[in-house]
């Protein structure tokens, strides 16, 4: 951009004091101009007026313009009605992602954040965390919802008038981040919640969509006039007639997943409060794919078979089986054995069993070197994963297998895998430790000791 010289002569002659009025006024207009261009699609616009500790949900495909319409509702907020007159600006809120990376690159600084909705929002970050802030005074606090350090954070997050939810399904801990958050949603007369995300088959979004205080807007890719067309044909093309269309292009969530081996009604129709007295119990380890990967997931499931026999589903009486505990995470490989051998103890095992097909030899090693009086097995697949999960799925099917309380991370895992994807580590360990209670004399893995 060029300056004319009269003009550049002019802006050199003013003081400080009236530098800054300039540019406040150059980012005013900024936001006004962006702010009277921007044409909304009908699903980023939200259909009413929503509920104290409601919500308005946004489901898109890609490219639909989910973080857009989020952005521009807060900016909108920020510039209404005071929600408390005694804050700086009248409005207190925070900002939850997947990580607080994601909060500051997709919901701020991103082409479709609250920069680019209003130019004069600021980002700092102070000893107290990471902030938005606007001239007015009002801010907005950014978390992450990745480990569960990052949920505890949200306990002394403070009070907000509004949280907005970015890519809620893509986040670890999302019901822990929706009951810590919702504590402190306490300013004003309606403090509510706001979210983006393209659907993931989770039951933190089916409950979601379940309730009655939550409004919910969908968008599709094909219909995102603002993406070129070339490249709205080419993802259609792609994925034409498959899930991948379903979900990540029309928006849709995929509550039953044709092929999924479990389902979730069948894990709430097995579940118990509480189990029996166990008459062996295992905690079953499926390492990372790499010894010392932090990124990589360990599973780690308590299991136990109970001590009497009960009929299950086709009146046969017989020993069932049940998860315990879900203690897996992505963690280096000592914590891992460390955690293991603690559940070994807490939950007086039998056994720790662990799979050694993909490099997973290490874990006796370092068993050994933790606690060498545990009792230590190795298991090692001699059929394919899905071979060995359609027996444990089938103890589901037969309410002969259970789930103790709720575990969702797990339960999204078992809901939505599919025979030929790569299984995940808690559905690998979850079947190794029900293999082992309860179909190991039919030979379906080699056990040695």
């Amino acid at each position: 951009m060029t300056i004319a010289p009269d003009v550049l002569a002019e802006i050199q002659q003013l003081t400080p004091e009236e530098l800054e009025l300039l540019e406040g006024e150059l980012a005013r207009r900024a936001w006004e101009a962006r702010w009277s261009s921007w044409t909304p699609y009908p699903w980023q616009v939200c259909p009413g007026e929503v509920e104290t500790h409601g919500m308005w949900l946004q489901l898109g495909g890609r490219g639909t313009g989910k973080t857009d319409g989020c952005a521009r509702y807060m900016v909108s907020h920020v510039n209404g009605p005071p929600c408390d007159p005694r804050l700086p600006g009248g409005h207190r809120m925070s900002i939850i992602a997947p990580t607080q990376g994601d909060a500051v690159e997709s919901a701020v600084n991103g082409p479709s954040g609250l920069k680019a909705h209003d130019p004069r929002v600021v980002l700092r970050t102070t000893v107290g965390g990471t902030y938005v802030r606007w001239p007015s005074g009002a801010e907005a606090k950014l978390f992450g919802a990745h480990t569960p350090d990052d949920v505890e954070r949200l306990r002394s997050g403070g009070n907000r008038c509004l949280v907005w939810l970015e890519e809620a399904a893509a986040m670890r801990h999302l019901g822990p981040a929706l009951t810590h958050s919702a504590m402190g949603l306490r300013v004003g007369p309606r403090p509510h919640y706001i979210a983006s995300t393209t659907p993931k088959p989770r039951r933190d979004i089916v409950d979601l969509l379940a309730r009655e205080d939550v409004l919910t807007t969908r968008g599709r890719t094909r219909d995102a006039h603002h993406l070129p067309q070339m490249m709205r044909d080419k993802l259609v093309a792609k994925y034409a007639g498959t899930r991948m269309e379903r979900q990540e292009l029309d928006g849709e969530l995929l509550t039953d997943i044709e092929g999924a081996l479990w389902s979730f009604a069948l894990l709430d129709a097995t579940r118990v409060g509480a189990a029996p007295p166990m008459s062996r119990i295992v905690v079953a380890v499926d390492p990372a794919a790499t010894s010392n990967a932090e990124s990589d997931e360990m599973g780690i499931i308590v299991a136990g078979r109970s001590a009497a026999a009960i009929p299950d589903r086709n009146g046969t009486t017989r020993q069932h089986g049940y998860v315990l505990d879900d203690l897996s995470g992505r963690m280096p490989p000592l914590d891992a054995v460390r955690r293991a051998v603690q559940a070994y103890h807490a939950h007086q095992a039998d056994a720790i069993v662990a799979e050694v097909n993909n490099g997973g030899d290490w874990i006796g090693t370092v068993v050994r070197q933790v606690d060498p009086t545990v009792n230590y097995r190795t298991v090692r697949a001699s059929h394919g994963k899905t071979t060995r999960a359609e027996p444990v799925a089938a103890l589901f099917e037969q309410h002969a297998a259970h789930l103790v309380g709720g575990h969702s991370t797990l339960e999204d895992q078992l809901a939505t895998w599919v025979a030929g994807d790569a299984s995940p580590d808690r559905l690998d360990a979850l079947v190794w430790a029900l293999t082992e209670l309860m179909l190991a004399p039919a030979g379906n893995f080699a056990a040695v000791a």
